[in-house]
């Protein structure tokens, strides 16, 4: 019997922790009788089976929160992609508006010459140098 509950690896996904308990579980209920003749608390499988439920719970939470954030990932890129329309359709007025005043395109490009965006050491940014990394 001890053969059918052998502990999992500590490299196990939590997916695969999770179906192992479960199969653990059922087989102990199985043999519930003779697992208590043998010094099982007759209170462990009911303990084990509210453990297990409540890692099920985090389990789906995490993976609920996970999907949650993705998708409000892409929906900020999407608005970030509407702004940076939007910024371009009025750079593009305000270049034929004022194009021809010098000083104001000056003071203009003086202001649109801003740091950033800042990228990590060793990313590339959309068309920039890649940091070194420090040595």
């Amino acid at each position: 019997m001890a053969v059918q509950f052998q502990v999992p690896p500590s490299n196990a996904s939590h997916e695969a922790m999770r179906t192992m308990a479960r199969g653990m579980l059922e087989k102990a209920t199985l043999h519930k009788d003779v697992l208590v003749k043998r010094g099982m608390s007759e209170q462990l499988l009911g303990d084990l089976a509210l453990a297990l439920g409540e890692f099920e719970q985090t389990f789906e939470a995490t993976r609920a929160g996970r999907r949650e954030h993705i998708g409000a990932s892409a929906d900020l890129e999407a608005v970030a992609a509407e702004i940076a329309e939007q910024v371009r359709v009025l750079d593009g007025l305000v270049r034929y508006r004022l194009g021809d005043n010098a000083e104001v395109m000056g003071a203009r490009a003086s202001a649109r010459n801003v740091l950033g965006p800042f990228k990590p050491r060793g990313e590339a940014g959309a068309g920039g140098r890649q940091t070194p990394k420090a040595a």
